[in-house]
């Protein structure tokens, strides 16, 4: 009772708002997207590939890609919840570049329930965050992926390893380069360390975005070679 008293103080001198259209909040709302914005972004529901998960308008099982080379990429199966435009698009750039990791409550509490609905996911024994290179987490001052990951595993129950996998080299940034380059700029950019804590292990993969899905793969690959049994992936949006 006095704690719900003091943060309703708190919100007439502080007032929480909606970080989409602005609209005041409760005080005792846990999250910073209120109701009807969160119904305005652009959620995946259709069928997806079964591989990748991205968004297959015309049917099947499998993308052109993944039905090509089911092998193009490392990982055992990918899905996100949203996807990357409008609204949504607007909410990350904010959570990434203008320091609204409070936000990354809401974005675990949507990416949780796709570990409810998908039965692959329940079986990870660890979730890992897709790690940002020194120099950037140094300038940003947090790693986007490693706040959703705690997000997720809170969320989940799910343990969450960030002693294992490493950047070992500072790389351009992804979203300036073409898929060819993309490819090319993340080869051999990652380590694992302490590989006996996932030996035999299956391991949920965490990021905020999938483009190309070049560095999930890479990460994937390098888990794998390092005695990972699966490495499924779980991003934000899907681009």
């Amino acid at each position: 009772m006095m704690k719900k008293i003091f943060l309703k103080v708190i919100n007439l001198i502080y007032p929480l708002t909606c970080s989409l259209c602005g609209r005041d909040l409760s005080a005792v709302y846990k999250y910073r997207i209120c109701n009807n914005c969160k119904e305005s972004l652009n959620k995946i529901k259709n069928n997806v590939c079964e591989k990748c998960g991205i968004p297959l308008d015309s049917g099947g099982n499998l993308c052109y890609a993944c039905k090509k080379d089911l092998k193009i990429y490392k990982f055992d199966k990918l899905r996100s919840v949203y996807l990357y435009k409008g609204h949504l698009r607007k909410l990350i750039l904010k959570f990434k570049y203008s320091k609204r990791t409070f936000l990354y409550k809401d974005f675990a509490f949507e990416m949780s329930k796709l570990i409810q609905e998908y039965e692959f996911f329940k079986n990870s024994d660890f979730i890992i965050p897709v790690p940002l290179n020194i120099l950037r987490k140094i300038k940003r001052g947090y790693n986007q992926a490693e706040l959703l990951a705690e997000g997720v595993s809170i969320q989940s129950g799910i343990p969450m390893l960030t002693n294992i996998l490493f950047r070992k080299k500072v790389t351009k940034p992804q979203f300036r380069l073409s898929k060819f380059e993309r490819v090319k700029n993340i080869q051999n950019s990652f380590v694992v360390k302490n590989k006996s804590a996932i030996k035999d292990r299956t391991i949920l993969l965490i990021d905020d975005i999938a483009t190309t899905c070049s560095t999930i793969s890479v990460c994937a690959n390098v888990l794998k070679d390092s005695g990972a049994k699966n490495v499924f992936v779980l991003t934000l949006a899907r681009d």
